[in-house]
């Protein structure tokens, strides 16, 4: 395992060794070397290469503790790769149509668009422990309710607040995209996804919605594209009305633009369950994806280096006191 040290500039201090070893290095006549507890006439000057070992010795491990502590102080690390399996989410913006129409009560036993809406988003909310999602309603003009969070249950009560007097009314759905994609450009996570819910046609005047979804495509945005209705709106109903044939038409043409342009999904719901369904579908599409991560992991190995020069230097102190003595 390699080692790296944090503060190499350090190891600089180990050029001082030769200087201190000059200055105290035995000279001729310095020092006697003789046996504690032998008589005084026995003190003899030792030497040859067993009086020169015993007197290097002290110093030597000396220049060791020296060094050692210079080891410490650099902070050497000793670096290990690991290897763990983790679940990795996406970045995911709900975009919730919070226009007036939605509080038509068309969606079964007197339940409203925007209630149905709501349950489905939370649920869906709920399902999603690993990506970062933010959320965004919009009518006339577009609000975010909640940056971007890996917290699903503050997207929960985000969504739960929302109510349909929060912004101006109308269907502005390239401001509610423009909006959602520009959170999600806040966050490092790919792929981002826009998740957009809506009952009405786009009536904004600023930017077309399919000038948008060539705009999400260039910054690799998918939009999943969700049209809620009531069952006598579908296309496939009896007799629906010149008006409200051309508003599903322009509507369906709009939602399929943006989610096909980008690579997206469209989908219609006219009821709870069906709503619930496509929630599910783009749970299973936008799966999180488990990936092999290798992570550096440091170890502070200083402790060591400490040890070692406390140790050389209690050797050095036993060996100075020891039967063999140095004087002065």
């Amino acid at each position: 395992m390699p080692i790296e040290l944090t503060r190499p500039e350090l190891l600089y201090l180990l050029g001082l060794i030769p200087f201190w070893a000059l200055l105290t290095w035995p000279r001729a006549g310095r020092g006697v070397l003789y046996a504690r507890g032998e008589p005084t006439g026995q003190r003899l000057r030792w030497s040859g290469v067993r009086a020169a070992a015993i007197l290097l010795a002290p110093r030597v491990l000396r220049v060791l503790a020296f060094a050692s502590l210079v080891m410490a102080l650099t902070g050497p690390q000793r670096i290990e790769i690991v290897e763990e399996m983790t679940t990795e989410g996406k970045g995911i913006g709900l975009v919730v149509d919070l226009s007036s129409s939605m509080l038509a009560e068309d969606m079964g036993e007197a339940v409203s668009r925007i209630e149905v809406a709501r349950e489905a988003a939370i649920r869906f909310a709920r399902r999603r422990p690993y990506d970062e999602m933010s959320l965004v309603g919009f009518g006339g003009q577009a609000l975010t309710r909640v940056p971007p969070t890996n917290d699903p249950e503050l997207i929960a009560q985000g969504v739960e607040s929302l109510e349909i007097q929060l912004v101006r009314d109308g269907t502005d759905i390239s401001g509610a995209v423009l909006t959602a994609i520009s959170r999600l450009l806040e966050s490092e996570r790919e792929p981002r996804v826009v998740v957009l819910l809506t009952d009405g046609a786009h009536n904004g005047v600023e930017l077309p919605p399919l000038v948008t979804a060539r705009a999400a495509a260039a910054l690799d945005v998918r939009i999943h594209a969700i049209s809620i209705l009531s069952p006598d709106e579908s296309l496939l109903g009896a007799r629906p009305t010149i008006g409200r044939l051309r508003l599903a038409q322009d509507r369906e043409t709009v939602l399929q633009g943006l989610a096909g342009l980008t690579g997206g999904e469209y989908f219609r719901a006219s009821s709870a369950a069906a709503l619930d369904s496509i929630y599910s579908e783009i749970d299973r599409i936008e799966t999180p994806v488990e990936r092999l991560i290798e992570r550096e992991v440091r170890h502070s190995e200083r402790r060591w280096f400490f040890v070692l020069a406390l140790t050389l230097l209690g050797i050095e102190l036993l060996l100075r006191g020891s039967r063999w003595g140095l004087v002065p």
